[in-house]
């Protein structure tokens, strides 16, 4: 069985009147105590695995789960144990069920390991059952703690659960709810939680990106769906560390790289689907800029450090990077962007009814064509007495770094190095003078000291420099492409 939820944490302020939404005739409230298994070394939780045993009512039920296609999504397996408190985790009833099996065999190797308890929940939920437009929903406000013999954790969250129905419609009025009582998405499960308490750990390590591979047998609308839920898998977990104020700046980095990426995807792919809304470009763009600042400010105080005499320039650099900091985190749970983050769920799980004539190789020529045309005609406008001009030029060779791996893996091109090299020095000497570029506008727009124009003085050489590289570097690129015609 899959199931189809979404759990969210909630603002501390909303938390009672979030409580007393629930508390009417047809709600229910229930104490579930939990044991969690896992091997010594935790191999089921590496895997993103799952088993407990939970006493719900008088009955206790054994529970296995696992990841999904997508953070909507988790395989969950139940099997009842009845009334007596179990002595052991059942690892027989598996052997029969062909996924389940699948998943702990991938885990554990065999399913003859010792399983050892590793933490217990105890957890008191107030649920009911609502019925909104093309769906029933089960809403859980979930209360208690997690512990282990020495630690505990509070918990106070709430899931949405689909019980039948629309997708579209579950979204629609979990929207209604992230408004009014400020709640912000949260991927983490409580399994994830109890093992970082048994590791007295606070947070989970960054999420990195993962290799992806297109279908070339379906259609280019069901392929970027399949990319924006890949992205959002590596997204949605390190946002969710920086939401709560448990991220290192790794949880950032990958998150920024997320964005990054998403806004490439929905931008540069946007005529692969109809689904696409032309306000998500935007929204994202807006978005990672915050990221993007905040990692230029942390740069230019690692590398301009020494070179800035002025004492007040440096201190508004480091105000710079507390305001954007503090800026990022508010932003991360805005009801803005969780609202975007359900957007693009939505997307990346819906379909489309409309067929496409055309296959993905057509879009993915169609697409490098086009990106040809432009990084063509930004080299044209580029002038070396206006450094500005090469702005465009650095975005195009951006856009075309991302796209390019992705979009020559649809073709049979042997030899793509030539091709790759040509594209990744000048894509290099293009961010190399982005940063230079806007360190120099950052120090322009500063009331800077005698001193500091060393440093300006400074940057606007490398820049230039960098700047013959770009060119020279972005002519041998398009020389290269003779594959695609």
């Amino acid at each position: 069985m899959v199931e189809i939820e979404l759990k969210f944490q909630i603002a501390a302020p909303r938390r009672n009147a979030l409580l007393k939404a629930l508390d009417s005739k047809t709600s229910e409230t229930i104490q579930l105590q939990a044991k969690y298994y896992d091997t010594a070394d935790r191999k089921l939780s590496a895997q993103g695995v799952a088993l407990r045993q939970r006493r719900e009512g008088s009955q206790w039920i054994q529970t296995l789960k696992a990841a999904g296609q997508s953070h909507l999504h988790r395989f969950e397996h139940n099997l009842e144990m009845g009334e007596t408190t179990p002595e052991s985790v059942s690892m027989a009833p598996y052997l029969s069920h062909t996924e389940a099996n699948q998943i702990l065999s991938n885990a554990l190797g065999t399913l003859d390991q010792s399983l050892i308890l590793q933490f217990e929940t105890d957890i008191q939920r107030t649920r009911r059952v609502v019925q909104f437009e093309e769906a029933e929903i089960e809403i859980s406000l979930d209360i208690g703690e997690i512990r282990t013999l020495t630690d505990r954790s509070d918990v106070y969250e709430v899931e949405f659960e689909l019980k039948s129905g629309s997708l579209q419609s579950m979204l629609s009025f979990c929207y209604e709810w992230v408004k009014k009582y400020q709640l912000w998405l949260d991927v983490r499960s409580k399994a994830e939680f109890g093992n970082l308490l048994a590791r007295q750990l606070s947070v989970s390590p960054a999420t990195v990106d993962k290799a992806f591979q297109f279908n070339k047998k379906e259609s280019a609308d069901y392929n970027l769906r399949l990319l924006v839920a890949h992205q959002l898998q590596h997204l949605l977990p390190n946002i969710a560390a920086i939401s709560a104020q448990l991220a290192t700046p790794e949880h950032i980095v990958q998150a920024q790289q997320a964005l990054q990426h998403l806004h490439l995807s929905i931008s540069i792919l946007k005529d692969w689907s109809e689904g696409i809304s032309s306000k998500w470009a935007a929204q994202l763009s807006a978005f990672k800029q915050h990221f993007e600042n905040l990692q230029h400010f942390e740069h230019m105080q690692a590398t301009l450090a020494a070179l800035l005499q002025n004492p007040k320039t440096a201190q508004s650099l480091d105000q710079d990077i507390l305001y954007g900091k503090e800026k990022l985190n508010n932003l991360v749970k805005s009801t803005q962007n969780v609202q975007h983050y359900l957007d693009l769920l939505m997307f990346s799980l819906a379909s489309s009814d409309k067929v496409q004539k055309q296959d993905l190789k057509h879009f993915a020529q169609n697409t490098l064509q086009q990106q040809y045309k432009l990084l063509q005609e930004s080299l044209s406008q580029v002038d070396l007495n206006e450094l500005a001009s090469l702005d465009l030029l650095a975005l195009r060779l951006n856009e075309l770094k991302f796209s390019f791996p992705l979009l020559t893996s649809i073709y049979d091109v042997k030899n793509l190095q030539k091709y790759s090299k040509a594209l990744h020095d000048a894509q290099q000497a293009a961010e190399q003078y982005h940063v230079l570029s806007a360190s120099a506008s950052y120090l322009q727009e500063s009331e800077l000291e005698a001193s500091d124009w060393f440093a300006l003085g400074w940057l606007t050489a490398k820049q230039e420099g960098y700047a013959e590289v770009l060119l020279t570097a972005t002519e041998q690129f398009l020389v290269s492409r003779k594959f695609l015609k």
